[in-house]
């Protein structure tokens, strides 16, 4: 399973590249580079399991992979964009709408990373939305 995930990342690491970065230079935190896993449940839509797999690219390039599961159903995108980090903050600017969501963050070690809504471009169910983040191995 984790290779066809990483087979599938690179795929979609490719397209990736193509797109074309934001002026503004971005401020990246080196802890935060990597292949990321998380998952939720219930906290975005109420009967939903989202689970996700998040490459950032050291020039603060992003690909998000999701897989959404509502009433035995799952659903599949992608979603790339900007992320950079400013004032103990996450941004991550999505490209398929333009909008940026903002995350309070805490790099718990080495291999997880806490997340937690300051504000969302998506209403929640719960206003109080937060993850973690698991580094992928290399």
């Amino acid at each position: 399973m984790k290779k066809i995930l990483g087979i599938t990342l690179l795929i979609f690491s490719a397209l990736c590249f193509g797109q074309k970065s934001d002026a503004k230079k971005n401020r990246i935190d080196p802890k935060l580079v990597g292949s990321w896993s998380g998952e939720e449940d219930d906290q975005q839509i109420a009967g939903m399991h989202k689970s996700w797999i998040m490459h950032r690219f050291d020039d603060g390039k992003f690909l998000l992979l999701f897989v959404a599961v509502e009433n035995g159903e799952a659903t599949t995108y992608t979603e790339k964009g900007q992320w950079w980090v400013e004032n103990g903050k996450f941004y991550e600017l999505h490209k398929v709408d333009g909008k940026t969501d903002v995350y309070t963050y805490e790099v718990l070690d080495n291999t997880h990373i806490k997340f937690k809504e300051d504000h969302m471009s998506i209403k929640q169910v719960s206003g109080n939305y937060e993850f973690i983040d698991t580094k992928m191995e290399d």
